[in-house]
């Protein structure tokens, strides 16, 4: 009994916290900035943007430091220190002309503490160089509404979208104290992108018209890039993390590892003594997160990879301040444990995390809540990005078994699928009841929201699934009230996935729904590498995969039109659609216009006509469903230690924003 009251309790907080959420999406108003309720003079001099007033009060805002304000900065205690004994120079000859102020949603400092987080291993830890580090020319905001500026104080768009310039801020450092500057995208764009052993392939972001990117160096502190064709993305997926990676090559020191500045020779015979057969190798070994010795432009820089914890320690020479004027980061460290899943998840419930979501199981969700003042820890719902939590792909493009795919290309099949599955009960098992039967639409909180394709297709309602077989004319049935094919053999299928999805519970459901209805339905889990390995030959039947952050679904529409490889309900169409009709399935009638109208929206900056083009797309979704959804708008659950400040109560959480470090984790700090 005490349990139920627990979980009851439990499923009343998230409710409350989830209506808060709502709230103040709906109503918070204010004339400044995440910096809480702070006056616009107590940040002398410094000009904050307005804030949407839709979006939540406590989140961090950015800025830029005025010149009158002088060099008077301040660093951290440690490095001070070092300052003293002259091993470093002075903070004000540390950070640039321009630094760019970060102002915390909560408070200012204080400096010192080590943020704890967890890992499945090393190759997991190096999510830090995806997130945590997040530092491109610019960013998204933490509620993926608007970009910032970060490396990039300002940018252009010009000629259509064929024509991005950048300038960036003047005076930022490496870690090992070297100048920042436009020479070293010059020697990425030259030495790295235009390598064919570095690149053998140039990602299709950087391709338009069939020619590769042309970068400019106007001066040490400008570039431009210019295309042949619009590119009417490119700033989204600079803030996506286009950018980012770019700025992993710090010329003077790779230099040293690359032939076009040393002898082949020589790089050849330093590869083969680390024990790898190629110059190639030696050069991203060096350029790899986990080498301490290659300059950076992070907060925290990777102090030891191979001992655990993996610890990353202060940047000295990290280019941000508060309104202070004190340097960031506020905290000293970062570090990663090495533990499985299951054992990650009771050191959350034990208050071991500083801050984490990644691997948070959300089965454990009513334990973190009924643990969580004992251990000093709070429990945050953050925004997920997604639009349904699991998707169900018929593959349109099944490769061995005609007749299936045949039925799988009729949307009365798809959309009986759909009326067939009970979302309430799965919502129930699975979530709690916390989240909400819905397709694959973009969340609420999404500029492409679409209530009636959220809502097509979703309501239980079994007969009307049987009434759609019958109308395709699979009411022929077997002594087991399996339906009979075209071919006379019994309607069955698998659901595919992997069991790193952590869905096998609620697509056994699926399948029981399914049957029910005379689809005999089962469940196959294998391996991550047998999936992809199944899915590339078009073998798959129904295929599995987590959302792909529809709250911006322009960045990567997988599940609404024939995109990536990752759109695995019609693969062979997106190979069509990536090669330019050089290979795969050409697609016909809406899948075809999906592509076409896709294309329409690569072809313009504007933001308007982006919306007008997308909502065709998504009317095109709705009509024939392609992809069945299952649960969504459950929160994305983030473990926060009560000693951990600045780490807002609510934020988008998704992949294509760079979660957390879309919140300026180098303001988080911890409190005495």
């Amino acid at each position: 009994m005490k349990r139920t009251l627990v979980i009851l309790g439990c499923f009343l907080a998230v409710s409350l916290g989830l209506l808060v959420v709502v709230e103040l999406l709906a109503r918070a108003t204010w004339a400044l900035s995440g910096a809480g309720d702070t006056p616009l003079a107590s940040l002398e001099g410094i000009a904050v943007p307005e804030r949407n007033p839709q979006e939540p009060k406590a989140l961090h805002a950015v800025a830029e430091w005025p010149a009158e304000r002088g060099r008077a900065f301040q660093e951290a205690p440690s490095l001070a220190e070092q300052v003293r004994a002259g091993s470093l120079p002075p903070v004000a000859e540390r950070l640039p002309d321009n630094p760019l102020v970060i102002v915390p949603p909560e408070q200012r400092g204080p400096y010192g503490g080590t943020w704890a987080r967890f890992a499945t291993d090393t190759n997991d830890a190096g999510v830090y160089e995806a997130r945590l580090s997040y530092d491109g020319f610019v960013r998204w905001d933490p509620m993926g509404r608007r970009i910032l500026p970060n490396l990039a104080t300002r940018w252009e768009i010009a000629d259509g979208g064929r024509s991005y310039t950048f300038w960036l801020r003047r005076g930022v450092r490496w870690s090992d104290g070297q100048p920042f500057s436009a020479d070293d995208l010059m020697f990425w764009y030259r030495d790295v992108l235009q390598d064919p052993e570095l690149t053998p392939i140039a990602p299709v972001d950087f391709r338009r018209g069939g020619e590769l990117v042309k970068l400019d160096k106007l001066d040490d502190y400008t570039v431009r890039f210019r295309f042949k064709a619009p590119h009417g993305l490119f700033l989204q997926m600079m803030a996506s993390g286009l950018s980012y990676p770019l700025l992993d090559f710090p010329a003077h020191y790779l230099k040293q590892f690359h032939p076009n500045y040393v002898p082949k020779e020589k790089l050849e015979a330093a590869a083969k003594a680390k024990g790898f057969h190629f110059w190639y190798q030696l050069f991203g070994e060096r350029r790899d997160w986990r080498n301490p010795e290659c300059p950076r432009l992070w907060a925290w820089l990777i102090h030891d990879a191979t001992s655990l914890p993996i610890s990353f320690r202060r940047n000295p020479y990290y280019w941000k301040v508060d309104p202070d004027g004190r340097q960031l980061p506020y905290l000293d460290r970062v570090t990663f444990g090495i533990f499985d899943v299951e054992t990650i998840n009771l050191k959350a419930m034990n208050g071991e995390v500083g801050m984490q979501s990644r691997h948070m199981d959300f089965a454990n969700y009513p334990l973190f809540m009924e643990n969580r003042k004992k251990a000093g820890y709070r429990v945050l719902h953050w925004i997920s990005a997604g639009g349904s939590v699991m998707q169900l792909a018929p593959n349109l493009n099944l490769k061995t078994d005609p007749v299936l795919r045949n039925i799988f290309a009729d949307r009365r099949f798809r959309i009986a699928l759909s009326h067939a599955i009970d979302r309430e009960a799965i919502n129930e098992v699975a979530y709690f009841g916390i989240g909400k039967p819905r397709q694959c639409a973009p969340p609420p909180a999404s500029p492409y929201a679409s209530p009636e394709y959220e809502r097509a297709h979703i309501r239980h309602d079994a007969a009307r699934a049987n009434e759609l077989l019958d109308e395709m004319g699979l009411s022929a049935r077997d002594a087991h009230g399996v339906r009979l094919r075209p071919d006379g053999a019994p309607l069955s299928l698998f659901i595919e996935t992997t069991s790193m999805t952590g869905n096998a519970r609620m697509l056994e459901m699926v399948a029981h729904d399914w049957t029910q209805v005379g689809v005999k339905t089962e469940v196959k889990v294998t391996a991550r590498q047998l999936f992809y390995t199944r899915k590339t030959a078009l073998l798959h039947q129904v295929g599995v995969w987590w959302a792909a952050d529809e709250l911006l679904p322009l960045i990567d529409p997988r599940w609404f039109l024939p995109y990536s490889a990752e759109s695995i309900h019609a693969i062979g169409y997106a190979r069509w659609h990536s090669s330019a009709g050089k290979a795969g399935i050409e697609p016909q009638g809406d899948l075809r216009r999906c592509i076409d109208l896709y294309r329409e929206i690569q072809q313009t900056p504007d933001e308007a006509e982006h919306r007008r083009l997308f909502a065709e797309i998504i009317e095109l979704n709705r009509k024939n469903l392609w992809v069945i959804g299952t649960i969504g708008e459950v929160p994305t659950i983030v473990i926060a230690s009560d000693r951990m400040r600045n780490v807002p109560e609510v934020a988008v959480y998704g992949w294509i924003f760079r979660s957390p470090g879309n919140t300026a984790p180098e303001c988080y700090a911890l409190q005495d």
